[in-house]
């Protein structure tokens, strides 16, 4: 694979102690009557001879503690997948719902479009960050559904439509393009997305099929305009995807994997990419494309003291976005997270796997 150039609450029990009471009771000089009916008097002797020196002390204590050590749980709900109003989502798809951070439980389900419950089962991730439901078969085409998740006191709910049809055209050799800067693109995140793009090489990404059966399997990479005709573009390397199922047809998803992406010369690595999508009944669009990953824009630093006089963590704080840890330690991630509703069918036009920029004299 080349890397191109080109996501129990806390129970304080209370500690008690018992503390003895000191019963000292002297009877001296007085006379005590007790005047209840039957009762007898209580005369102490005139001359002091006898005194009742006796004590009663109570010197048990209770040292028990008990301390309860649970821990309070904290952890939310920070996402849905599929998220809430996906539509094409392939009828295979995987069901799940992330945490804000690891947790011992966490609840998951599906309901139909009336309310019934889907068969399946749900499981807790290895790192306890999120909670998956399978379904014991595949969902419906076309059909809507409502998933439902729970960690802690968080709760959250989101509905989406599956994929139509399957699509019946052999797509081998189809190449869709992806415009960044497109109107019918959504960033979710960063929010700075567009502005960010405005620093690649290229705001195109071409999609192309390498293969289709009972896999699919697909290249990326990115793509310029020449004039007025789109091509691939020569100074970065292509994205080539690991062959998925095909078993959602006409939906799939690609990756994850690590790769890179070009801004001028300067690498921006990108972990964990996935996209996913569905082409529409006669192949010409893919569809409801999702775009997911986790960008180190450490590279971008020297660009953003030039723009704006800070670092890119910072400038990114403009936007209301901000950092988070990348996979390697460092400080500098962002999450990636774009939508396009449709990427058309480019005629004509294809994708070299192997092209390699190093040997263009035009790229270094």
């Amino acid at each position: 694979m080349r890397i191109p150039s080109v996501l129990p609450a806390l129970s304080l029990a209370p500690l008690f102690g018992a503390g003895s009471l000191l019963l000292l009771s002297t009877l001296s000089g007085c006379a005590n009557k007790v005047t209840s009916a039957g009762d007898t008097s209580l005369t102490a002797d005139s001359g002091g001879g006898d005194t009742d020196t006796d004590t009663d002390t109570d010197t048990d204590t209770d040292t028990d503690t008990d301390t309860d050590t649970d821990t309070t749980c904290t952890a939310t709900i920070v996402g849905l997948s599929p998220a809430d109003g996906s539509a094409g989502v392939a009828i295979d798809a995987s069901i799940s719902a992330s945490f804000s951070e690891a947790a011992n439980a966490g609840t998951i389900s599906l309901t139909d479009s009336t309310g019934a419950n889907v068969p399946g089962t749900s499981a807790l991730a290895g790192d306890h960050m999120s909670v998956a439901f399978t379904s014991d078969s595949a969902l419906d085409r076309s059909a809507t559904y409502t998933v439902t998740a729970g960690v802690c006191d968080s709760t959250a709910s989101g509905s989406f439509t599956t994929a139509g049809e399957s699509t019946t055209v052999d797509l081998t050799g189809y190449t869709y393009d992806l415009d960044m800067k497109g109107t019918g693109v959504t960033w979710v995140s960063p929010s700075a997305g567009p502005t960010l793009v405005g620093y690649l090489d290229t705001s195109d990404l071409l999609i192309m099929v390498q293969s289709i059966g009972a896999d699919i399997d697909t290249v990326a990479a990115a793509g310029k305009y020449y004039g007025t005709t789109l091509k691939q573009y020569s100074c970065a390397y292509a994205i080539d995807f690991d062959p998925t199922s095909f078993a959602g047809n006409p939906a799939f998803t690609a990756g994850p994997m690590d790769t890179a992406l070009s801004s001028g010369g300067t690498s921006i690595p990108v972990y964990g990419l996935t996209y996913s999508g569905s082409f529409n009944t006669d192949g010409t669009a893919l569809e409801n494309v999702e775009i997911k990953g986790t960008m180190d824009l450490a590279g971008l630093n020297a660009l953003a003291e030039s723009s704006f006089g800070t670092d890119i963590c910072t400038a990114l704080g403009f936007f209301g976005d901000s950092c988070e840890t990348c996979p390697d330690g460092s400080a500098d991630c962002v999450a990636l997270d774009l939508k396009d509703t449709s990427a058309p069918y480019q005629s004509g036009l294809s994708i070299d796997a192997a092209i390699d920029p190093s040997t263009d004299s035009h790229c270094n």
